[in-house]
């Protein structure tokens, strides 16, 4: 999904920077929007900043992944004050001078890519990045950043923090990855399931240190049978206990699957649809050609064509990936788990 960007200046020539950075960040694939007062909107295309500004700044704060302002710093701050929650929430905020001499990531520097945007600016424009988040400037490794570059999802924030703070005093900390990973481990990190700090990339929920920070792939694809009429509450119980006892996040989960008699299984719909899951759905023919040993039921195969819907359609979805929980049942629904193969990279 392309990045959203909403790029406001107050000037006349703040705005024609605004109209030249839309195009050279459009042409990188960002799907930008521009703003200013409605004499320099109407004159070169924009949309108007046309009632009180702080107001108008509640408007657009969570429509855009990135707020660029062309302006002082001070406007910007005045207007996203009263909206800012967390590093985790707000979008990335940045600032750049209308003579384009600095670019300064102001707000969610590293989990919402702040920082790397602003670089990003300043490749265009050749300002000079004002750049103050402390693992930055003491070149120490960023957990966050590690994070958001590997579309990992932060579970503990807390335990985020105390990461970075272990590593700026001079600490070691270990992580520990259930798949493979790429480029060079950094200073102060080390391969370990041992230790007193240290995080866990992996699908499952597992606690390995004292400070435990989890970081998740979202690479889980279920698969699903059910009886006809199934209600979406049965469906949710049933979800939620086969996550729970197999201690997979729920924030690994990709999408749900199943075969395409349940298209219009209104109980697995809703649900998914709650959760914002895709469902995808295969014919019995196509999950005849899964690859894999699954658990046969002659019952099923009479009546839907395959042998086996839910771990089949689990490892369809996964794009023939790993089953990683076979078939489980819970009174008339099945569940079956599969990972999409994944990596990260330190690079």
């Amino acid at each position: 999904m392309s990045t959203k960007v909403a790029i406001i200046s107050f000037t006349e020539r703040g705005s024609t920077v605004g109209k030249n950075l839309s195009c050279a960040l459009t042409e990188k694939g960002y799907l930008c929007t521009c703003f200013a007062p409605e004499k320099f909107a109407v004159k070169l295309g924009f949309e108007s900043i046309n009632e009180e500004y702080i107001k108008w700044v509640e408007s657009i704060f969570n429509r855009y992944d990135v707020l660029l302002f062309i302006s002082a710093i001070g406007i910007a701050v005045r207007g996203i004050a009263p909206y800012i929650k967390d590093k985790f929430t707000d979008p990335a905020v940045v600032v750049i001078d209308e003579r384009e001499n600095f670019a300064v990531p102001l707000l969610s520097g590293h989990v919402g890519g702040a920082v790397e945007f602003a670089k990003v600016i300043c490749e265009i424009t050749n300002a000079v990045p004002v750049i103050t988040t402390a693992t930055d400037i003491n070149n120490k490794f960023a957990v966050d950043v590690f994070a958001v570059k590997n579309h990992l999802k932060i579970i503990q924030r807390t335990e985020a923090k105390e990461i970075s703070s272990a590593l700026l005093s001079g600490g070691n900390i270990s992580f520990l990855c259930d798949s493979d990973y790429y480029g060079k481990i950094p200073q102060g990190v080390k391969f370990s399931d041992k230790g007193n700090i240290g995080f866990v990339v992996s699908v499952f929920n597992k606690k390995l240190y004292d400070v435990n920070l989890n970081l998740v792939p979202k690479k889980v694809c279920l698969g699903i049978g059910c009886k006809k009429d199934t209600p979406k509450e049965n469906i949710e119980k049933a979800v939620n206990s086969f996550l729970e006892e197999n201690n997979i996040f729920e924030e690994a989960v990709k999408s749900v699957s199943t075969i395409t008699i349940k298209q219009n299984e209104k109980g697995i719909t809703e649900f998914c649809n709650e959760k914002e899951w895709p469902v995808k759905y295969f014919t019995a023919e196509e999950l005849n050609m899964a690859k894999g040993d699954f658990n046969s039921s002659d019952f099923v195969k009479k009546v839907t064509g395959t042998d086996n819907v839910c771990e089949r359609a689990a490892v369809l979805s996964s794009g023939n990936g790993k089953l990683i929980v076979g078939k489980t049942a819970f009174n008339g629904i099945t569940l079956a788990a599969a990972c999409e193969k994944w990596s990260v990279d330190f690079g």
